[in-house]
């Protein structure tokens, strides 16, 4: 168990050594936040890991990737789960290949729109889709939603004060889920 733990330690160090260095080029977060990385962005993002434990067998998606956040603290976290990061800005989506190639992640990176994913059978069986600072809850819902296989769990992180979309129920707090 020592093992693993340095390996997911190492792991994370290196992507936020990774995000440090291109966020002032690519704007993947705000300066403010580079020396709290690991505790304003990864640490919130690990908090989904029980549902990504609690999700069946398949895949699972992070819509809206951008630097990567919730997708590769979870793959990191996770890495006999296979990840897509969707991110639709194509000098994001190369840091994000970067980051996969470099940590040598399960990870596909797909270069598009959610709502043109909707309609490609290919990207409508994940067993978890979530997003992290994409939108407003409902509208992110709406993008989510065509991504989950039937039985699967649509998670968003949400803002203190956010108005739920009226079928997703507050998992914890700042993290809503709707069961598909």
């Amino acid at each position: 168990m020592e093992r693993r733990s340095t390996i997911y330690e190492e792991r994370l160090e290196r992507y936020e050594a990774l995000v440090v260095r291109f966020a002032p080029r690519l704007d993947l977060i705000s300066p403010s936040d580079l020396d709290r990385f690991r505790s304003r962005h990864v640490d919130d993002s690990l908090r989904a890991l029980p549902l990504v434990d609690e999700a069946g067998p398949g895949p699972c998606v992070d819509v809206g990737s951008g630097a990567g956040l919730p997708g590769i603290p979870l793959a990191i976290a996770r890495p006999d789960r296979t990840w897509r990061l969707v991110e639709p800005r194509v000098r994001r989506a190369a840091f994000l290949e970067e980051v996969v190639r470099e940590l040598e992640l399960d990870c596909e990176v797909v270069v598009a729109r959610a709502e043109d994913l909707a309609a490609d059978p290919r990207f409508t069986n994940h067993v978890l889709a979530c997003a992290r600072a994409l939108t407003a809850p409902a509208a992110a819902l709406e993008l989510l939603r065509p991504l989950v296989a039937p039985g699967g769990i649509a998670a968003l992180f949400v803002g203190s004060g956010a108005q739920l979309p009226p079928e997703a129920e507050e998992w914890e707090e700042g993290l809503a889920i709707v069961r598909l």
